[in-house]
């Protein structure tokens, strides 16, 4: 529950121009004026020994960007720098340009595999394919330069490159989108012309966007049922982050996503972080350890330990007013943890699910089972509701959410960013996630969720998240039931508010909201 009542931000706000886009000699450039883009794909800027300067990382659907992958030098090239840095596991990248014809060249250097056949992907522009199987590594090597050229058409006002791999995950190091006739071209290289856009409609939904209310005046402000609001981390089970921000913590979470610790769960002992905490609670647990699979977890080899860690969490918790939620093998439609879910082993991960279900409702029938997932799947090769084991086996559908793929540092790209979708159709963005939950009749949970600094100082993220939860608060099927900023110290302080913070706009604004 915050202090103020706002109104959610239309779902119809246009996203912003992709950074990187730049022209020559007008700010409302045609293509016959020449337009140039040089998206690199690093934290800031970087400028090649020629001095053109790349644009730091923007425009990329999904996926991630990291930095100073390698410090080797690239074979090839003068501006080893660019091809240091990635954007790898996206669907797209998309930048708005005037209609016509353009030369496209991605820069590739395989930087972290050794062997062929390891990372096998293909691209697309403008729905049509212009790079297929690319293999770098069996092109060039490791830690070689790799240019890819084509032609590309544009009728629509924006240039779309399509990214799909069929072994590992696509990557990129830079892009660079010219007018053409203004590059030294190659005669021959191909024109993709796009398809008609009524043959390529955007995948519609299977389930309806929530409804979000259009902007009213600040003398009506749209509201809807009350939400349970929290944070993990630092000052909260000692109560001085509640003094901070002004408001009561009503939620935390904790983690115990090993298996020792989910034998133990630690923080809940007398005198521990959580030990005197009688409010609610979500407490990530692991769902498999290094070396285990979910095929031994479907036969039940796992059940015995399971039972344990529910019995020993029944009783720890005791007879505390709040509730505890457990989320069991979270974040699993990430490639990160053990526990990860994929397209090999998903049916095996549903049957172990209802295993664990039917073993936390014999237990420990007070908690409440979390099905919780990363905004957006990551090296899976699949639609992540098909790892759906069934409402009757979940009590509440959660997401974990940052300001990242996509940044949002305005009102517009967060209300876009809210409505997407990814690769193969499922919810990524905020209100397509909440729209499923009501699609299978449960509540929405938000178990983590901060800006990234990493990526700049957003109060327009803490603006959009905090007016989604307003709008979408409460406790049935399509309502947001809890929220939990992240507000652990790590990562060189990418996602805390308090302290010596690096986002303190973003903290002022949470201060005011919440």
């Amino acid at each position: 529950m915050s202090k103020v009542s706002k109104f959610l931000l239309s779902a119809a706000a246009v996203a912003t121009v992709a950074g990187g886009f730049t022209t020559a000699g007008a700010s409302a450039a045609s293509a016959d004026t020449g337009v140039t883009i040089r998206q690199g794909t690093g934290k800031v800027d970087y400028t090649d020994a020629a001095g053109n300067v790349w644009k730091k990382d923007a425009g990329f659907v999904g996926g991630y960007q990291v930095s100073n992958v390698t410090t080797a030098s690239i074979a090839g090239t003068t501006s080893s720098g660019l091809y240091q840095n990635e954007h790898w596991g996206m669907s797209k990248w998309a930048a708005q340009v005037p209609n016509g014809t353009y030369d496209v060249t991605l820069k590739f250097a395989e930087t972290y595999f050794t062997t062929a056949n390891t990372r096998v992907f293909s691209v697309t522009a403008e729905g049509q394919k212009v790079v297929e199987n690319l293999d770098i590594f069996a092109a060039v090597g490791k830690n070689a330069r790799l240019d890819k050229t084509f032609q590309v058409k544009v009728a629509d006002g924006s240039i779309d490159l399509g990214f799909s791999a069929t072994k590992n995950n696509a990557k990129v190091d830079g892009i660079l989108v010219k007018s053409a006739g203004t590059t030294s071209g190659t005669g021959s290289t191909p024109v993709v012309t796009p398809s008609p856009r009524p043959t390529q409609p955007t995948p519609t939904p299977t389930t309806p966007a929530p409804t979000t209310p259009a902007p009213t005046t600040p003398s009506t402000p749209v509201t809807s049922g009350d939400w349970h609001s929290g944070a993990s981390g630092v000052g909260v089970a000692s109560g001085t982050f509640a003094s901070w921000r002004g408001s009561a913590v009503e939620v935390s979470a904790t983690w115990a996503d090993n298996n020792t610790a989910a034998a133990n769960f630690w923080q809940l002992d007398r005198g521990a972080e959580f030990g005197s905490w009688d409010k609610d609670l979500d407490i990530a647990v692991g769902g498999i350890g290094s070396g285990e699979t979910w095929a031994n977890a479907a036969r039940g080899s796992y059940d015995a330990r399971w039972r344990a860690s529910l019995t020993t969490l029944k009783n720890k918790w005791g007879n505390r007013p709040g509730t505890a939620y457990i989320r069991f093998a979270h974040e699993m439609n990430g490639n990160w943890y053990a526990w990860s879910v994929n397209k090999n082993n998903y049916q095996d991960f549903i049957t172990s699910w209802k295993r664990y279900r039917a073993l936390q409702k014999e237990i420990f029938p007070g908690a409440k089972l979390v099905f919780n997932l990363n905004r957006e799947s990551v090296g899976t090769g699949m639609d992540w509701r098909q790892t759906f084991p069934g409402a009757q086996y979940v009590d509440v559908m959660g997401v974990d959410y940052y300001n990242q793929y996509p940044y949002a540092g305005d009102a517009a790209t967060f209300a876009s960013a809210i409505q997407e979708k990814d690769g193969f159709g499922a919810p990524k963005g905020l209100a397509q996630h909440l729209a499923f939950a009501k699609s299978v009749g449960l509540p929405l949970s938000i178990s983590e969720w901060s800006g990234n600094a990493d990526n700049g100082d957003s109060p327009a993220f803490i603006q959009g998240m905090h007016d989604f939860f307003e709008a979408n608060g409460g406790t049935g099927a399509g309502k947001l039931l809890y929220e939990v900023q992240f507000n652990v110290d790590r990562d060189n302080k990418r996602w805390i508010l308090t302290g010596d913070t690096r986002m303190p706009k973003s903290a002022a604004k949470y201060r005011e909201l919440f």
